[in-house]
């Protein structure tokens, strides 16, 4: 699926890398290749991430979340990791948070790309139901900006040009540490939310390696629920959607006006 932003909305996202690139090349031509020391890890960088997390969290729980809270979390993230994988997986995260914001900054001063009229796009996520015995797994979100401390199934945006149950396969391994075949993951629901949501569900009994908070800036806690069982606190539509497995109802909408 192409569109004009990484959420469907103006802003174009193609704009932002394209002139990312050519910056890029104007560092290049001017400065080389440059290999240089990391100079990450270490106490005091680990101190100063652990501040920036936690004045992130306060600002999303009183309602003043800023861009500048959530880059300066992954920057200094990424500063107080020595280990080269999670150091660059970091830094991916500070850019691709660079670039979300620029967007933002476009979208300020109106559209980039016009939509054609009367064209709906919508945002796709996917949802894993993990599923032992009786029991389904639930993580509480934490730090997010949206449904902190709530329940939630593993679940995150489908990537552009990704197949649908490649996706659900990568967000289970990005939030709960395991490994799930794609030919693994049965369809079982799907939802439109209101106004520009559609979610595909997806359940599985079979997996390798054993579920951990393996977000622990974005989730608080994993837990097994009895499927007839679920927490109170728990976000409305996936509570909805498991009640729509169980009762083998494939579609449903959520959120929309009954009103002609």
């Amino acid at each position: 699926m192409t569109h004009d932003g990484d959420a469907g909305v103006p802003g174009s996202l193609a704009r932002v890398l394209a002139e990312v690139a050519a910056e890029r090349a104007a560092q290049d031509k001017r400065w080389g290749m440059q290999e240089l020391p990391d100079g990450t890890g270490g106490g005091r960088t680990t101190a100063a991430s652990d501040r920036a997390r936690q004045e992130t969290e306060t600002a999303a729980r009183d309602g003043a979340l800023t861009w500048r809270h959530v880059l300066a979390e992954e920057v200094l993230e990424a500063f107080a990791e020595a280990d080269p994988d999670r150091l660059r997986a970091e830094l991916i995260q500070v850019a691709a948070v660079a670039v979300k914001w620029t967007q933002a900054l476009d979208r300020r001063h109106g559209p980039t790309v016009a939509p054609a009229p009367g064209r709906f796009r919508a945002i796709v996520d996917v949802h894993v139901v993990l599923l032992r015995g009786d029991t389904i797994l639930l993580a509480r979100r934490s730090g997010t900006g949206y449904g902190d401390g709530l329940w939630h199934l593993p679940s995150g945006h489908l990537e552009e040009g990704e197949p649908a149950t490649h996706g659900a396969a990568r967000e289970a391994a990005e939030e709960l540490g395991v490994t799930i075949d794609p030919a693994d993951l049965t369809f079982a629901h799907v939802m439109h939310r209101a106004p520009d949501r559609v979610g595909l569900f997806f359940t599985t009994g079979t997996w390798t390696g054993e579920p951990y908070n393996a977000e622990p800036r974005k989730c608080s806690e994993i837990a097994w629920w009895p499927v007839h069982a679920l927490p109170a606190d728990m976000i409305d539509y996936p509570a909805a959607a498991i009640a729509n497995i169980l009762g083998r109802i494939p579609f449903a909408q959520h959120h929309w006006s009954t009103s002609p």
